[in-house]
């Protein structure tokens, strides 16, 4: 079965998306009228500022020249230590002496600033850039140096020299988006509750929430509707949008979010862009590992129950020009529950992820880079609880391959063209273990679980990029064109059995069986385009303005996206920075979403007081489609203040709102009556989201890569349709408003890595928020109330650990011990929400203070 939806031309539903539409194009428009007001009849000189000495504290003075004395430039080229070009490297040129004017400025995608109008003499260059060590170099003839060639090199857990400098924070001018960043250490050093599995470390990032689920929530947004990208390419489900990839965090280089303002050239995540980069080998052949050895435990018997290795090995090909990285990631679990019979209390689950990655310089212009992901696990009894015996547990599996492959071509114009190709195949299955009947009782199962399913899925996907050179006209523009395409294939099966659910006292309240079809395919593809200009008209100013075209197969909804967004600095010495944008964004089709109505019908046939069947016909639950869909759109817009205080201290400040309409949401086809209990829902486009935010940041940073984040988020998470409807746990009740599950109005949170005497740093995660809302039901699965009208416990943790490096047996090692839940608070993941449980309002929870030590081996001295 193959899904098809017709979008039909303009009708009255389309007034919503008009009035979108009209005020971003308003603000283009007041774009081009500043555009005039700002013209100047010739080029933008080159930006000069008070020197900016290599050493803090050096006067800045006027130095005289000749009057006639001839001009000349420095074109300066900043590459990585295998040769790619640095995009956004700060460059500072001063004059040696400490004396006279300097100058500074950002490169471009090819790595590549030209300094101009420069008086001849001796100068000294600064390039940084945070992520990397500085590069210095001294005595530059300028006048008889036209070129200079700057190498930087990638933040490394053991630096090769011990008088490398660490690239501080700075104040981006060229940045218009509003993002957030973790480096290499901090993925590495800094606690979070599972090291190994990175979706743990995102909410280290403001604004970031992880709910019970694992799932990520950025900005207040569904996890859906962020879009993951791995080295420029998409590794979001191409099912569910979820973000399920595992990928050894020492693997990784960074990991930065931009949450609103991000440009055109990002689609299908209204949510946030999480962009995850990772690692290259250089000419050195380097090697680290951590939990190496497994671990033992005494429980009925020694026995290993858990091994998570992770190692990571990189190094030449070919020195100078070809080079490999290969990060794995394993993990062993054996899970023992007391309570139950000798052979039926033990669990175990085996997974791996492994990311393999080449790069080769064709020439030194053509960079071809290649990678394959792999991701699998088993667990062949999911589930197994006290709760759960040994019978009703899931034979449960799941692999995921990623092949990619990009190159990126550097033309002598400096024009930069990247093109690239990715193939996904991601596979699933959960399994019931035998076929006896299956039986809900008031906290506990027994039999056969009543489903299997089987699921299958594969996204192509072809990117394409073009960033032409900076013209001057009217001041500096950068032109950036580009596509994104992809094909979507989707088949799953299911194989339901009927089952009961009984009382206390084994009386039966309810026979659940199903009906429909229980097979399905769907194939979908999407096409994209954008056109960007990055325009200076002033060097304080940058005005970034662009717009969108997206289709997608299965809607048939052509959508176009426009967006603008400013920054400007009104001191030259880049002291603040001042930024706002507003645009429209949409996500990609949710297949989820639209093919439940391909999975079959629930009947629910309920018992009364003396266990007879009642009389009339069951309930049903059953999902359709509205006719039509409109695509959901986000008006998203935002302002905010970046200020460098004293200390080495920034502040960021940003004020977020983002507006959906058109969203897709089940909906009751009848008005809900209470009398008669009725499950029969429609997806259509009358979902209302809306997400207000302020947050505050401050950031210090300190020697040796040491850093201090302190940030706080006042957020409001509000929609008209909060309920999730679905055939394996129906809900009988009116779609209604509220708050989102994963709001929380108020979040502290700060993390470090803080020196100490004597070698040592203390590593530590603060993170105090509000609980999460939810809802409640009675045991016939009606809602009762307002949907998430209570709230779970505020949910508080402080995790810490002392590190030390040593030398011994000729290699580096990390070792550090320390405390999750340091203050042993027990938060509750999960609640009973069933008003006619003993157990209503109880909580569990799986989180206490626990000792955590840690060897890791770094390398080589």
């Amino acid at each position: 079965m193959v899904v098809k939806m017709v979008q039909p031309a303009c009708d009255s539903c389309g007034d919503r998306r008009h009035s979108r539409l009209t005020i971003c194009f308003a603000m283009v428009w007041l774009a081009g009228s500043l555009h005039v007001a700002l013209a100047r009849p010739q080029s933008s000189p080159p930006q000069q500022l008070p020197a900016h000495p290599v050493e803090p504290g050096l006067p800045s003075e006027s130095i005289h020249t000749a009057p006639r004395q001839a001009k000349t430039s420095l074109a300066v080229k900043v590459v990585s230590e295998t040769g790619a070009p640095v995009a956004s490297a700060h460059v500072i040129l001063t004059p040696a002496t400490g004396r006279g004017r300097g100058a500074q400025g950002e490169t471009n995608v090819s790595g590549q600033f030209t300094f101009t109008g420069l008086v001849p003499g001796v100068y000294q260059l600064r390039v940084q850039k945070e992520g990397f060590y500085v590069a210095s170099a001294a005595k530059i003839n300028v006048g008889t140096t036209g070129n200079l060639k700057i190498t930087l090199n990638h933040l490394r857990k053991i630096a090769e020299s011990v008088k490398v400098v660490y690239s501080p924070p700075m104040i981006d001018p060229e940045e218009t988006s509003s993002s957030s960043s973790l480096n290499s250490r901090e993925i590495i050093d800094l606690p979070y509750t599972v090291p190994r599995d990175l979706r743990y470390a995102l909410p280290l990032l403001p604004g970031v929430l992880q709910d019970a689920t694992g799932e990520i929530h950025v900005d207040g947004s569904a996890s859906s509707q962020t879009f993951d990208q791995l080295d420029g390419f998409n590794i979001t489900d191409p099912i569910t949008g979820e973000f399920n990839e595992r990928i050894a965090p020492e693997a990784l280089r960074s990991i930065n979010l931009q949450d609103s303002r991000y440009p055109v050239q990002y689609g299908d995540g209204s949510g946030g862009i999480l962009a995850l980069e990772s690692d290259m080998g250089d000419d050195h052949y380097r090697f680290a590992g951590v939990n190496f050895l497994p671990t033992p435990e005494d429980q009925q018997g020694i026995h290993l129950s858990s091994w998570t290795p992770r190692l990571t090995f990189s190094g030449p090909l070919s020195r100078g020009k070809a080079w490999f990285m290969d990060g794995f990631d394993g993990e062993y679990d054996l899970s023992i529950v007391n309570g139950l019979p000798p052979g039926g209390d033990q669990s175990t689950l085996w997974r791996f992820s492994n990311l393999a990655k080449a790069q080769v310089n064709l020439t030194p212009s053509n960079i071809l880079t290649t990678s394959f992901l792999v991701n699998y696990l088993t667990s062949p009894h999911e589930g197994l609880s006290l709760f759960e015996p040994l019978e009703s547990t899931l034979n449960t599996g799941e692999s995921t391959y990623l092949l990619t492959s990009q190159d990126q071509i550097f033309f002598r114009d400096q024009t930069y063209l990247q093109v690239g190709i990715a193939a996904m195949k991601v596979e699933g299955h959960s399994l019931p273990w035998g076929d006896q009947p299956y039986v809900q009782l008031p906290g506990s199962v027994t039999g056969s679980y009543f489903e299997a399913a089987h699921d299958t899925a594969g996204r192509a996907e072809e990117i394409a990029n073009v960033y032409l050179p900076a013209k001057d006209r009217l001041g500096k523009h950068l032109l950036q064109f580009g596509s994104d395409n992809y094909q979507i294939t989707y088949n799953q099966s299911y194989a339901r059995n009927p089952f009961l659910i009984e009382g206390e006292s084994h009386q039966p309240l309810q026979r659940v069986t199903f009906a429909g079809t229980q097979a399905f395919s769907v194939h979908d593809q999407a096409a994209s385009g954008y056109a960007q200009d990055r325009w200076s008209p002033q060097p304080q100013l940058l005005i970034e303005s662009g717009v969108r075209f997206d289709w997608d197969e299965l809607v048939h909804d052509a959508l176009v996206s426009p967006r603008l967004a400013a920054t400007f600095m009104p001191s030259e010495r880049r002291g603040t920075k001042l930024v706002a944008g507003i645009g429209l964004y949409n996500d990609a089709t949710n297949l989820s979403l639209i093919t439940q109505p391909m999975a079959g019908e629930r009947l629910d046939y309920f018992y009364n007081a003396t266990g007879q069947l009642q009389p009339g016909p069951p309930v049903e639950t059953s999902f359709q489609l509205q006719p039509h869909l409109l695509e959901p759109r986000v008006l998203n817009w935002s302002a905010g203040v970046e200020q460098k205080l004293p200390g080495s201290l920034y502040l960021l400040a940003d004020y977020v709102q983002k507006s959906e309409e058109d969203g897709w949401a089940y909906f009751g086809v009848e008005p809900f009556n209470p009398a008669e209990i009725n499950g029969n829902y429609e997806l259509r486009d009358l979902d209302r989201d809306r997400y207000d935010a302020v947050e505050t940041t401050f950031r210090r940073a300190f020697k040796r890569g040491n850093v201090v984040m302190v940030s706080y988020v006042r957020s409001a998470d509000r929609s008209n349709a909060v309920l999730d409807f679905n055939v394996e746990e129906p809900i009988f009740g009116p779609q209604g408003g509220g708050p989102l599950p994963w709001d929380a109005p108020n979040r502290l949170l700060s993390w470090g890595l803080v020196p100490l005497i004597k070698g040592f740093d203390l590593a530590y995660t603060f993170d105090w928020r509000t609980g999460f809302p939810f809802s409640v039901f009675n045991q016939n699965q009606e809602l009762v109330g307002l949907p998430d009208s209570y709230r779970m416990p505020d949910y508080f943790s402080i995790d810490a650990a002392l590190e030390r490096r040593i030398s011994l047996l000729g290699f580096k090692w990390d070792v550090r011990a320390g405390f999750d839940d340091l203050t042993d608070r027990h938060n509750p993941y999960v609640v009973n929400n069933n008003i006619d449980s003993p157990q209503f309002l109880q909580y569990s929870s799986i989180q206490s203070r626990t000792l955590q030590a840690q060897i890791r081996l770094l390398g080589r001295k």
